[in-house]
C-alpha cells in the first residue's frame, strides 16, 4: 500500500523467513522496517473515508472496514459497535492487493539487482515487491535519517520469537506537548519561549500529519532527532506542493531542500517569507 508518508506491507499473520532468520509479526511494515500494530494505524482514502482493522472490545472478533467520521462498523459476530481511537493516520495514494509468498521474500532480495529497483522506484512500479526486498535488507541497514514524519514508537502487540525491537526515541509531542510557542529574535528567526512571554507565533500539533503547522506561512514542521546534530525540518506548500520530496532545512543562512531519501541541495529559489527555528549550532 503506498500511502503520502510510508510504502505499507500488510501480513495476516506472524512468520519467519528461514533464508535470513529475520521475524515478522502480524501487521504493517513500512519501507524503513517499522512496525505498526494493525489496530493502531487508520488509512485515510482519497474520497475522505478510512480503512482500518478492528478488533471487537467485546468478543474479539478482527475485521477490515472502511468508515467515515462518525459512523463506525458493527462487529459481524456480537452486534457491537467497533470504534477506535488511531495513533497513527496515513494517507492512501494507491494499493496493490497482490500476495506474496513468504518464502520467496529473501529469494527476491538476492536476485533482482539494484539498478531494477531504483527503476521501479522512480516509476513506482511493482510496489509489492519493491517492499519484499527492502524488508529483507533493512536488518542489515542502519537508518542514519526517518524520511517525512516522526517514526512510530511499537505497540503493546505481542511478539514472535526471537524478535528484537529497534530502541525507542522520543517524539515531538514528548519533547515540546502539543502546543509550541515562537519570540522573533531577529528577521525571521525564532526562538521556543513560555506561553507566558511576549510570543509572535502560536504552533500546534497536526495529529494527521504528525507535525507542527503554522497557519500564517502554511508551513509543516517537525524536529527530527535521527540526525545529528538533530535540528528543525519545514515542509512549505507553496514550494513542496504534492511533491513527494520538498522537507526543507535551514544551516546558518543557507536553506536546503530534500531532492530524494538522502540527498540535499542547495535551495536557490526565493527565501522570501521562509523562517526558520534557530539551530544550537548556528
Amino acid at each position: 500500500m503506498r500511502c503520502k508518508n510510508h510504502d505499507y506491507m500488510y501480513y495476516n499473520e506472524a512468520w519467519t523467513d528461514e533464508k535470513t532468520g529475520v521475524s515478522y509479526r502480524k501487521g504493517y511494515y513500512d519501507e524503513n522496517g517499522t512496525y505498526y500494530d494493525a489496530d493502531s494505524i487508520v488509512f485515510k482514502k482519497p474520497d475522505g473515508s478510512y480503512e482500518a482493522h478492528y478488533v471487537c472490545d467485546y468478543c474479539g472478533t478482527e475485521l477490515e472496514a472502511n468508515w467515515k467520521e462518525g459512523f463506525y462498523p458493527t462487529c459481524q459476530n456480537c452486534g457491537a459497535e467497533m470504534n477506535k481511537t488511531p495513533v497513527y493516520i496515513d494517507e492512501i495514494v494507491n494499493i496493490d492487493t497482490g500476495a506474496v509468498s513468504y518464502s520467496d521474500s529473501g529469494e527476491m532480495a538476492k536476485n533482482i539487482s539494484n539498478r531494477l529497483l531504483k527503476s521501479m522506484l522512480l516509476s513506482f512500479a511493482m510496489p509489492i515487491v519493491i517492499m519484499v526486498i527492502m524488508f529483507a535488507t533493512t536488518a542489515k541497514m542502519n537508518r542514519e535519517t526517518d524520511s517525512f514524519f516522526e517514526r512510530v514508537i511499537y505497540t503493546e502487540s505481542a511478539p514472535v520469537e526471537e524478535y528484537e525491537p529497534v530502541e525507542e526515541t522520543e517524539t515531538n509531542l514528548e519533547i515540546y506537548g502539543t502546543d509550541i510557542y515562537l519570540d522573533e529574535i531577529s528577521p525571521d528567526i525564532y526562538r521556543i519561549c513560555d506561553e507566558e512571554e511576549d510570543y509572535e507565533k502560536h504552533l500546534t500539533w497536526d495529529y494527521g500529519a504528525r507535525s507542527y503547522y503554522d497557519y500564517d506561512s502554511d508551513c509543516y514542521l517537525w524536529y527530527n532527532t535521527d540526525v545529528s546534530p538533530n535540528l528543525w525540518q519545514y515542509w512549505y506548500d507553496d514550494i513542496a506542493g504534492d511533491n513527494y520530496y520538498g522537507w526543507m532545512e535551514c544551516e546558518g543562512e543557507d536553506w536546503y531542500i530534500e531532492v530524494s531519501d538522502t540527498d540535499w541541495e542547495l535551495y536557490e529559489g526565493d527565501t522570501d517569507g521562509l523562517w526558520h527555528i534557530e539551530n544550537s549550532f548556528d
